[in-house]
């Protein structure tokens, strides 16, 4: 075969090759999506424990010296991700999440699934840059949900996410699902079995925190018709009754039942008005 010839050859096969290559149908690339625009993305469960991060503060007024013996104490009984992570500025955070539960006069409950839910979120910090997406605060909460004023206000945030988890389990019905179950339901996160392996500490810091902002909460009335005020506490889920005897001398306490404590800001007053104190809660 002469030289033309092979080249005549080679430039068929070469032109064959290019038309081939022109008509093969393209394969389309998938570009990658961004995460729904109302979810709380939960990439953020990908954060070391020991990373900084910008933080803002949960309390306007700082850590307290009993924020820093809760957090020394709980570093000594945490099995989870925060054991021996635990700092008085966590506890703050915690604090002020517990806070907007016992405000909305939820149960202890409530606060835990939401404590478990910024342990895997953010450690229990107030994470004040976009890390993941837009993402902002202690639930690390998507642009949609509010304003990064709101994100990052650890009452607002809380609340939130407890009007979310409300409208999700109509008729109290969290209260007996799984709480790393409830956790995923409000987040939609992309690790959603992350959370209940660190619901045994999210109760722990809970209960830490509940006992220690248990504050009586102190009322007066006259409820035996004698014309000397008494004074009734709860804080303890008991009501109890000191009725005065005048000269700011009381009789020793009287417990009146129990299962106080799930009431909300009882009042007294004579309500029916036959002269006595009455209760309200």
């Amino acid at each position: 075969m002469s030289s033309s010839t092979l080249r005549g050859a080679a430039t068929a096969a070469l032109a064959a090759l290019t038309i081939a290559c022109l008509s093969a149908p393209a394969h389309a690339v998938n570009p990658p999506t961004e995460p729904p625009a109302d979810r709380p993305t939960g990439d953020i469960t990908l954060f070391d424990v020991t990373v900084q991060w910008a933080t803002a503060a949960c309390d306007p007024n700082g850590t307290t010296s009993s924020d820093a013996t809760i957090a020394s104490q709980l570093n000594g009984v945490l099995t989870g991700r925060l054991d021996g992570y635990m700092t008085a500025y966590k506890v703050s955070c915690a604090r002020m999440v517990v806070k907007a539960v016992r405000d909305r006069g939820m149960p202890k409950r409530a606060a835990a699934i939401a404590i478990t839910t910024t342990i895997v979120e953010t450690n229990i910090e107030n994470v004040s840059e976009m890390v993941d997406h837009d993402s902002l605060g202690l639930f690390q909460q998507r642009g949609s949900w509010g304003s990064a004023k709101n994100r990052l206000n650890p009452i607002w945030a809380t609340n939130a996410f407890l009007d979310k988890m409300v409208r999700l389990y109509p008729n109290d019905s969290w209260q007996s699902a799984p709480i790393g179950e409830v956790c995923q339901a409000v987040q939609v996160s992309a690790h959603p079995d992350r959370y209940q392996p660190q619901a045994s500490d999210g109760q722990k810091i809970v209960d830490a925190l509940w006992t220690a902002s248990e504050r009586p909460n102190l009322h007066g009335a006259d409820f035996n018709g004698d014309g000397v005020g008494d004074i009734f506490a709860t804080g303890t889920g008991s009501l109890t009754i000191w009725n005065g005897k005048g000269g700011n001398n009381f009789t020793p306490p009287d417990v009146v039942g129990a299962n106080w404590n799930t009431y909300s800001r009882p009042i007294g007053g004579d309500f029916n008005g036959d002269g006595k104190g009455d209760l309200a809660a």
